[in-house]
Formats: structure tokens, C-alpha cells, sequence
């Protein structure tokens, strides 16, 4: 996308009683909220190259026509100039979702106004893509590092997707042998019914039904995008990997197709762009991670409101975040930030104007903190305290291994692998509501949770602004014969 090119017609018309005007005969012309480069950012992150089309490469405009109404949204779209029929389809899609338009005035009133802009596809043809198998193909040398020269090629990973580009089969990985391929193994794909949960449903969190197409091995890397779509193939999420399997890219939409959340990590950060519902940008944030990926904090760095405002620019000015989450309740935090990080007093309201807490930050660092939940009155000084087992994670390893019995039947089969368990550390530091989020069968599903159970009271709670909480825990517990 270069920008917008606003044709000017000869004449305005009228439809319905009301006038169409042209660019040249009003006082001021349309213009997207914040300008062209927020418009540009929104169809950059929105705008879903048709995989069919895609994978023949694409290199071409789909020039649009549509009006722009004085509530700031589009109708009437029309393709002018197109690619073919998916391309076509996709922009309007797109340009159907932005609602943050500031509209044409003429003497002081808003009025419609017609303009006509490009959108640009602009993508490699995907050479590794075979249509009469519907695979993707990606090579590899003997170090394992990606090639496309098959004269080097020693490895290679073969995907099946569906028409959308997504997983739809196990993914199968092969070594060559002399001038033929062998296969190496294979990666399960699963096709797994959820309830998701989402935070776009109308203005508040709630679950909905979907499913999630997922490939991981049994060490819970994953060997392709994972996608969580709804029953009429809405698209609800997207989490894309580089290739060492680390999450590279998360993408999150509302139920009408639009891009709300946007997450980038690189090795050293963590970024966060968040959209209003009318397609105006939110909330730009960083969080810092360490070595292991952990968050070091997190640093404000833009928000604007619906209609364009800034309220925070380059880490100075007002922050306000609404739709926090509190034991199923909303409620609204805002403060003063400076140089991107906390500063002063900072509030949590609930929606009827009740307060949650208050507290006192120095340079980004909490001084103090009273809460008011369940009209009890807390004090303290560490807003989250992640439950831990008494003595540490090594007493905790010690435990597991030295109650761990491994199944007969597993161990006259040579089973091994890892099981993946989730339960819910309570407030008097006893555990429950075990879970096997990831099995692998064979009576060490059960085992795993039989020698978890032993844990149970031997927790420090988790605290959150003063008050115990339950926390859900994830432990991974590796099977391996000696």
C-alpha cells in the first residue's frame, strides 16, 4: 500500500434524496482517522491474501469505489479495476470493517462523499506449493538450516493444507536416501472442538464455540500455524512460529472478521497493538522479556480513543485501559504514564464508578497499593504473587521423581513421552481440578496426576493486590525409561 489516490469525477449525483458529493465540491475532503498511514497499518493487518490466488503470485491494484457516510463508515463498494474474483472480495471485506473515516463538510454538515483508492497485492509465487497434493514443502541441508536448492536438500517437512492455506493433515518430515525420499515420522494434526474464549463479544469476555487445527509433536512444539475458526469458518485466532518453533506472531479477531489484537515477539521484546471496533488503532505497549521469554514489565508507548485522540504519545501523557478482567468483571485502569512507564496515582474503577484500587508508582515501580474488593480493605506492596511450592521447584522435582512409578504396561511397551497436566492452585494452597491437557495413554495419564495429588497443600498461594486468588498451573511431567 502506497497511500490513497482519490480520483476527482466531473459532477456529484443523488441517491435516495440525499447528495453524493465529489472531492472538489465540498470545503473538506474525507480522510481517515489519524491520516493516510493509520488507514495504510489497518488493511496492512487485516488484509488476508486469498490463498488460492497467492499461491500463483500475485504482483497488482484492486482499485475501489465507495462513499464515505457522515458516521464515518463505507458503503456502497465497488470494484472499479480488480485482480480476480477473491482479491476483489478480500478489499471489500477489508474496507467494509473500517468505520473510522472522518467524514467530508460542507457548510458545517457532514455529507457523503464518493472516492475511489487502491489496494496493492504484491507476493512471491509459491514455488514449494503442489497443487495436485495440495503440500506445502519447505527443504533443508544436513544442518538442518532451510535451503532451497535441492541439490543440497537433506531433509525435508511436507505439509497438507486446506483451501485456505491452513493444516489439515499430519505433517510428515523425511531424510533422502540416495535419490529417494524416507520417511523420518510424522507430527499429529488434530482438529480439536473448544470453547474460546474471547473478549469481542459485544463489549464484554465470553466463550464461544470453535474449533482449533493444531500440528505439535510430543514435546508440544508446533509445526504449523495454529488457527481457531468458528462453525461458518470465521477465523478467530492465528499463531504463526518461526522456524526454531518459537511463537513468532498472534492475531486475534472479533466475530465480524476484524483484527483487534495484534502480538510480535522478537528475541529481546514482546509488542502489543490493540484496534478499537471501528478500525482506529488502540494502544501501542512493549514488555521487555528475558532470557526464558518471561516479561520484565511492560512499557506504554501510544493510545488514542475511538475518534482519533491521543492520549499517550511516545510514552508521555493519560492511560486508560477498559475491559480488564477481575473474576469474570470489567473494570477500568488508568494513570499517568512518563518516559513509558507508570507515574503517580493510578486507579481501578468498576463499571458503575465504584473503586477497585488505588496505587502509588515511582518511575514504573509500585510504592504501595490498597484495594477494596469484597468491601475488604487490602494493603501491600507486590501487585501479582505467583503461587509457589514450599521450598522450591527442585523439593517439587524430588517429590515427582521419588513417588513416580512407572506403568507395567507402558514399560513392556517402551512407552515414553511427556504429559502435559493443568490444575487449579486454591487459596489454602490445596490443589484440584487436575486436567490432562496433553496425554499420552498407556496408564501414564494417570500415573501423572496419581503422583501430582501428592502436592496437594504443599502450595503458597497466589496473591493478587492483596487478596489470595486461585491460579491455574501448567506442569509438564516427562516419562523416560532408563
Amino acid at each position: 500500500m502506497k497511500g490513497i489516490i482519490v480520483f476527482f469525477l466531473l459532477s456529484s449525483f443523488t441517491v435516495f434524496g440525499q447528495t453524493i458529493y465529489l472531492p472538489h465540491e465540498v470545503e473538506k475532503q474525507v480522510e481517515p482517522t489519524g491520516g493516510v498511514l493509520f488507514l495504510n497499518q489497518f488493511i496492512n493487518a487485516n488484509l488476508r491474501a486469498p490463498f488460492q490466488s497467492a499461491i500463483k503470485g500475485l504482483n497488482g491494484k484492486v482499485y475501489v469505489k465507495g462513499i464515505v457516510e457522515p458516521d464515518g463508515s463505507m458503503t456502497n463498494h465497488e470494484i472499479v479495476k480488480g485482480i480476480d474474483s477473491l482479491c476483489n472480495q478480500e478489499v471489500i471485506r477489508v474496507l467494509s470493517l473500517y468505520k473510522a473515516w472522518q467524514p467530508a463538510i460542507l457548510k458545517g454538515e457532514r455529507v457523503r462523499q464518493q472516492f475511489i483508492y487502491p489496494i496493492q497485492f504484491k507476493i512471491e509465487r509459491r514455488a514449494n506449493f503442489d497443487s495436485t497434493t495440495n503440500t506445502i514443502t519447505h527443504y533443508f541441508d544436513k544442518k538442518f538450516y532451510m535451503t532451497s536448492d535441492l541439490a543440497q536438500a537433506e531433509y525435508r517437512i511436507v505439509r497438507k493444507v486446506n483451501e485456505l492455506g491452513y493444516i489439515n493433515a499430519d505433517v510428515v518430515y523425511d531424510q533422502k536416501q540416495g535419490k529417494k525420499w524416507s520417511n523420518m515420522g510424522k507430527v499429529p494434526f488434530q482438529r480439536k472442538e473448544i470453547w474460546f474464549k474471547h473478549a469481542y463479544v459485544g463489549n464484554k469476555i465470553d466463550s464461544v464455540r470453535a474449533y482449533e487445527l493444531s500440528a505439535r509433536d510430543e514435546n508440544l512444539a508446533s509445526y504449523a500455524t495454529e488457527v481457531t475458526l468458528l462453525a461458518n469458518g470465521t477465523v478467530l485466532s492465528e499463531k504463526e512460529f518461526s522456524s526454531d518453533n518459537k511463537l513468532s506472531r498472534f492475531r486475534e479477531f472479533d466475530l465480524n472478521g476484524l483484527l483487534r489484537k495484534l502480538d510480535t515477539y522478537a528475541d529481546s521484546s514482546h509488542t502489543e497493538i490493540l484496534w478499537h471496533e471501528n478500525g482506529q488503532m488502540k494502544s501501542v505497549v512493549e514488555y521487555p522479556l528475558t532470557e526464558s521469554f518471561v516479561s520484565k514489565g511492560i512499557i506504554y508507548v501510544n493510545s488514542w480513543e475511538k475518534d482519533g485522540t491521543q492520549k499517550v504519545k511516545e510514552g508521555d501523557g493519560f492511560w486508560q485501559l477498559q475491559g480488564a478482567e477481575l473474576g469474570g468483571k470489567s473494570y477500568i485502569e488508568e494513570g499517568q504514564v512518563a518516559g513509558g512507564q507508570k507515574e503517580g496515582k493510578w486507579q481501578g474503577k468498576w463499571n458503575n464508578g465504584g473503586i477497585h484500587y488505588e496505587e502509588i508508582y515511582l518511575d514504573g515501580a509500585l510504592i504501595e497499593g490498597v484495594s477494596y474488593e469484597d468491601s475488604v480493605k487490602r494493603t501491600y506492596t507486590q501487585a501479582i504473587i505467583h503461587p509457589e511450592f514450599k521450598g522450591g521447584a527442585s523439593k517439587m522435582y524430588a517429590l515427582l521423581g521419588q513417588n513416580m512409578r512407572y506403568p507395567s504396561e507402558a514399560a513392556r511397551r517402551g512407552i515414553t513421552g511427556k504429559v502435559q497436566l493443568s490444575f487449579v492452585i486454591c487459596e489454602d494452597g490445596s490443589i484440584c481440578d487436575y486436567k490432562v491437557e496433553k496425554g499420552v495413554g498407556f496408564g501414564l495419564d494417570d500415573e501423572a496426576i496419581r503422583v501430582v495429588k501428592k502436592m496437594n497443600g504443599l502450595w503458597e498461594p497466589g496473591v493478587f493486590r492483596g487478596k489470595k486468588v486461585r491460579v491455574r498451573y501448567n506442569l509438564p511431567i516427562n516419562f523416560q525409561m532408563q
